[in-house]
């Protein structure tokens, strides 16, 4: 078989499948837990990563959501104390966002979530699969500008 990006790709949604089938369990167990909408997770990824405060427009630009929705999800994170909003010292119409040291925690904890269903999926293949995996992984090279949220 021919290596296409279109072919690759679905290979990769095979494994991707696979993976999620096997390894969600800890993780969906959490997220009922926290009780966060996909949206607002998402957006605590974003803070978490950029590591510093960030206009709601840029959120939501960021996510390819409405000015509207990236306000409406930082204001219920704002209540459960996930985020921080403050007016932008040259604009004062603007407000700018970062993430509490509770949410990195929170985003922490699910990271690890995903790790453990991780290593549980990784434990059940053969460690020459695993090799091969490993071998494979360490041929791509980051995508330093791949958008990381």
């Amino acid at each position: 078989m021919e290596a296409t990006p279109a072919a690759l790709a679905g290979e990769l949604l095979d494994l991707w499948r696979v993976i999620l089938k096997g390894s969600t369990r800890e993780l969906y167990r959490l997220l009922d837990e926290i009780e966060l909408s996909l949206t607002q997770l998402k957006l605590l990824h974003v803070l978490v990563e950029r590591e510093a405060e960030v206009s709601v427009k840029e959120l939501a630009e960021a996510m390819s959501i409405s000015l509207p929705s990236a306000s409406r999800t930082v204001d219920a994170l704002l209540q459960r104390g996930l985020v921080e909003r403050r007016e932008d010292t040259d604009d004062r119409r603007m407000k700018r966002v970062s993430a509490t040291q509770a949410a990195r925690e929170l985003i922490d904890r699910v990271d690890t979530a995903r790790l453990h269903g991780l290593e549980d999926w990784a434990a059940h293949l053969p460690q020459d699969a695993r090799s091969a995996l490993m071998e494979a992984l360490a041929l791509i090279p980051p995508r330093e500008d791949a958008d990381r949220s």
